[in-house]
């Protein structure tokens, strides 16, 4: 009898992540948001005063996609840019009705959690939360992905 190997943890993150940003843009769609672009918000809220460079890096993905994804982001009136720290550099700001916007969609996501989360207990979720926030710390060399100490 053929015995199936156990997947490997990148597929299943992979898989995983399908799932969860599918519930999770179902949830955010009637603040006009999908999950990426609640994703740049959220970082951007985190790290008031990162540059397009910034956030490209620490979301993983080129500066060309983050372009448009801000692009869109700024023509829907939730971001604008602002002077940088040298006279050459922008970063980019949240506007204020945004802000109160993410407090709304952050209720709406905690849906799409509980729901992606099944019956797993509080326990387990949290212990998830913690090795998550872990492994990206680790992947991105960001020690901000952890919790508060």
């Amino acid at each position: 009898m053929y015995e199936q190997p156990n997947p490997p943890i990148p597929y299943l993150l992979a898989y995983a992540f399908t799932i969860a940003s599918r519930r999770a843009d179902e949830e955010l769609r009637p603040y006009g948001l999908t999950t990426r672009q609640y994703g740049i918000l959220i970082q951007l809220r985190l790290e008031p005063g990162l540059t397009m460079s910034d956030l490209a890096r620490q979301l993983g993905i080129t500066r060309q996609s983050l372009h448009e994804m801000v692009g869109d982001l700024e023509r829907a009136g939730h971001l604008s840019r602002a002077p940088g720290a040298s006279g050459r550099t922008r970063r980019l700001v949240v506007t204020p009705a945004t802000a109160r916007l993410l407090a709304d969609a952050e209720s709406a996501l905690l849906d799409a959690e509980a729901d992606f989360l099944g019956d797993l207990t509080a326990e387990e979720a949290e212990t998830l939360r913690g090795l998550l926030q872990r492994l990206l710390a680790q992947a991105t060399d960001d020690e901000a992905w952890l919790p508060p100490a």
